[in-house]
């Protein structure tokens, strides 16, 4: 993981503080992972994933938990080669940068991003999405650390499988040993989401915000 920031002034050597941020709903006015799947869909299989995506949504609303609706996602990548969905997850910051105000960054999250590398703090998302479909994300904060689901592969090919889904404690865990391996200070940390399940990792900072869930 690349590192980003630098110890606050003040503190004692060795320590830093970050931003612990959710992407979806806190960051971006879209779902990240739902909005990547429709653009790889194109019209030729449009049909195709609103229905995986129905199914998603509508496991969801029968009570499977996030972290299993998570993982049947990433069955949707089953088969890809890593390197083309990287290239895609390219082409589609391209086409997000296009129209800007069609996929908005989030207030007062966003700015507040910027407040905190203004004054040397890491800032790290927490999120369920995986990398190609935070590139636009990362363009916007260079800097930005992630900790986020990883799809498991085999031979450079996605094998529609993950590690861990990352919702609820696992982003708690993943915040947790952030924080022992970069010598941050999670009591003057500060941590961003927009649901119930990001309320674990919030409570290990010190300073934190639960901000109006926008639907996507």
């Amino acid at each position: 993981m690349e590192e980003s920031g630098s110890p606050i002034t003040g503190q004692s050597s060795g320590t830093s503080q970050a931003a612990y941020t959710d992407i979806d709903g806190t960051v971006t006015a879209y779902n990240t992972i739902f909005e990547f799947l429709r653009f790889d869909a194109g019209y030729s299989r449009q049909a195709e994933a609103e229905d995986f995506l129905e199914g998603l949504r509508a496991a969801a609303r029968n009570g499977v938990p996030r972290s299993v609706t998570n993982a049947r996602y990433f069955s949707w990548w089953r088969g890809r080669s890593v390197s083309e969905v990287q290239e895609l997850g390219e082409r589609w910051a391209d086409f997000q940068a296009s129209s800007p105000d069609s996929w908005a960054f989030l207030e007062p999250v966003a700015s507040l991003l910027d407040k905190h590398i203004a004054e040397g703090r890491r800032i790290v998302a927490v999120t369920a999405s995986f990398e190609p479909a935070l590139v636009r994300v990362r363009r916007r904060w260079p800097h930005l650390e992630l900790l986020c689901t990883f799809p498991t592969t085999a031979n450079g090919i996605y094998t529609g499988d993950i590690v861990e889904a990352l919702v609820a404690d696992a982003k708690a865990r993943a915040v947790a040993a952030h924080a022992a391996a970069f010598s941050v200070d999670l009591s003057g940390s500060f941590a961003y989401g927009d649901h119930s399940s990001d309320l674990p990792f919030m409570a290990l900072a010190g300073e934190s915000l639960l901000v109006t869930p926008v639907k996507v």
